[in-house]
């Protein structure tokens, strides 16, 4: 009876070869180069402009924010199970706060596992966003905001931000070649009285804090800023609608 061993030769051979694979995880492989693996994200150096959830396709980044006593705490969320690692929020991130990375050891049996987040307080930004004498209207803040808050026309000489668009993430600062763009305080407000004021004295009479004077005699109104609680009650019960809420010194 012939026998026959088709396989034999390759058996022999691969016994003295070395292992077409290695021991993992004991023995650590490198990703290959430009490898797109787990998100990391350096909540420091974000912005908070939201350009990367804009251009996430899948619709994996969210983003949620939490008043403080500091200010705002900003989080943010990369949900691998609905990531392509396309790259596109890394390539778009101005401050280089996301990197794919090349840990490619992503297999988990708890989805919260495969989730990447960061957070970090905010200073709140309280004053406007303002631009100064020196712009040129190059357009290049307009083009920059991840927002689309600013409007620049090059022929007309004007500027105009949407304050409801704008998040206060300072890029168009940044950006801006004349450094003419800046967050500025405006003007306290509080009540203030008109010339018409014929000195009734019936908003002294009706102010349940007591902050204000009026001296018929002399013609003067004064109000006690530190008392005020801005409540509008004079303002209501001005008979010449003189008291209104404006700008003060």
């Amino acid at each position: 009876m012939k026998f026959s061993f088709p396989f034999l030769k390759e058996a022999l051979g691969n016994l003295f070869s070395k292992p077409s694979t290695v021991n993992f995880p004991k023995v650590a492989v490198e990703a290959a180069p430009k490898y797109r693996g787990r998100i990391a994200y350096d909540a420091e150096k974000c912005v908070n402009c939201g350009m990367c959830i804009k251009v996430c396709s899948p619709g994996a980044i969210t983003r949620t924010s939490e008043d403080v006593p500091e200010g705002e705490k900003i989080t943010y969320e990369f949900d691998l199970t609905s990531c392509t690692f396309c790259g596109m929020c890394q390539d778009f991130c101005t401050t280089n706060a996301i990197e794919l990375t090349a840990d490619y050891h992503m297999v988990a049996t708890d989805p919260a596992d495969l989730i990447s987040r960061g957070s970090r307080i905010k200073k709140k930004v309280t004053g406007k966003l303002t631009c100064g004498d020196a712009c040129v209207y190059c357009t290049l803040c307009a083009k920059q905001c991840p927002e689309g808050a600013i409007t620049v026309d090059r022929a007309n000489k004007t500027w105009e931000v949407d304050e409801s668009k704008c998040v206060k993430c300072g890029i168009c600062i940044d950006k801006c070649p004349k450094k003419c763009l800046s967050f500025a305080e405006g003007d306290a407000e509080g009540v203030v009285c008109s010339d018409s004021c014929v000195y009734c004295t019936l908003c002294a009479k009706k102010c349940p804090s007591e902050a204000i004077t009026v001296d018929r005699a002399n013609k003067t109104w004064e109000i006690d800023r530190e008392k005020c609680t801005q409540c509008g009650i004079c303002i209501n019960a001005c008979p010449k609608k003189s008291l209104s809420m404006g700008a003060i010194e």
